[in-house]
């Protein structure tokens, strides 16, 4: 297959790309901002700000696929839709958000016929990542579009400070500060299990539609950071944070807010989730320290 990968050069779109080129020929259109690192990608430049470049890129482009890893803002999912040729044929594969459910018309863990317009606490990118969302909708025909909303992501390459802000912490005996009791709730999945379900999606193996994508199991913000700990083979320090008045994203790496998703929408698909948490996060710890990703602590 003649797949696009928009975005592509960065964590999870990277991680999808590898997986693709296994077995498809991959193009990637970004802003040529980074170099690429394989040689059988194809690079396409263009802002997906600029409708004119957006369209002078795929102007003749003919692809069987497009995985949107890098559609932000409604505005770049306009730009796309206007510029990419023979729409109706092409299956489109959206990286949304878990961030699209509304907590105030429903409780976690949310499922795919759940509110999705946005919630407040993500600070518009849970509204925006709604509306794009809204207007592949409207663009492509039933049965070409599928939407996958991942909760946190993590694994190899990862240029959010989560994990390795806390290892980093961790490893050099600083402490590790936590909002409330520990006891919020989140889920994960590893970008390489999200990059597989990608790869089922493009080859047409996965019914198009609105699937949650994560790792079945939960956890708590305290059992996260054992897991971490165990990993790493530490024991942490550990400071609980009760003050209400110090913003929780101000020292820890996650809002203080339940994040957490039903799942078996997928499983009934037959789409298996990927290695459990501390597999993943014990081969994510491996990469890190021998790419040397981890020699600075953050400072309190």
């Amino acid at each position: 297959m003649r797949i696009l990968v928009l975005g592509g050069t960065r964590f999870v779109g990277r991680t999808i790309v590898d997986a693709l080129l296994h077995d498809h020929e991959v193009s990637v259109l970004n802003r040529a901002t980074r170099p690429l690192w394989d040689r059988r990608l194809t690079q396409l430049v263009a802002d997906r700000n600029d409708a004119g470049q957006m369209c002078r890129a795929l102007t003749a482009a003919r692809y069987d696929a497009v995985v949107d890893v890098s559609g932000t803002e409604p505005a770049h999912i306009s730009n796309i839709i206007r510029a990419l040729p023979r729409r109706e044929s092409v299956r489109y594969v959206y990286i949304s958000s878990a961030a699209v459910y509304n907590r105030l018309s429903a409780d976690p863990p949310f499922a795919e016929n759940d509110r999705a317009d946005g919630d407040a606490i993500w600070d518009g990118y849970g509204e925006a990542k709604a509306a794009c969302e809204t207007l592949l909708r409207d663009a492509f025909p039933s049965g070409s579009l599928t939407i996958l909303r991942p909760p946190y992501v993590y694994g190899p390459h990862n240029a959010e400070q989560r994990e390795q802000f806390l290892w980093a912490r961790m490893l050099s005996g600083r402490p590790v500060l936590v909002p409330g009791d520990g006891g919020t709730r989140i889920q994960f999945i590893d970008a390489r299990a999200l990059a597989r379900i990608v790869v089922t999606a493009c080859e047409g193996r996965l019914v198009p539609d609105v699937y949650n994508v994560g790792e079945r199991s939960t956890y708590s913000f305290l059992e996260y950071l054992h897991i971490l700990a165990c990993v790493a083979e530490i024991v942490p320090r550990l400071v609980m944070v009760t003050d209400t008045s110090i913003r929780p994203r101000d020292y820890f790496p996650f809002r203080d807010a339940e994040l957490t998703l039903d799942v078996s929408k997928l499983a009934a698909a037959g789409v298996m989730e990927g290695s459990h948490l501390v597999e993943g996060l014990a081969e994510t710890l491996a990469w890190f320290r021998r790419y040397g990703e981890l020699k600075h602590a953050p400072a309190p």
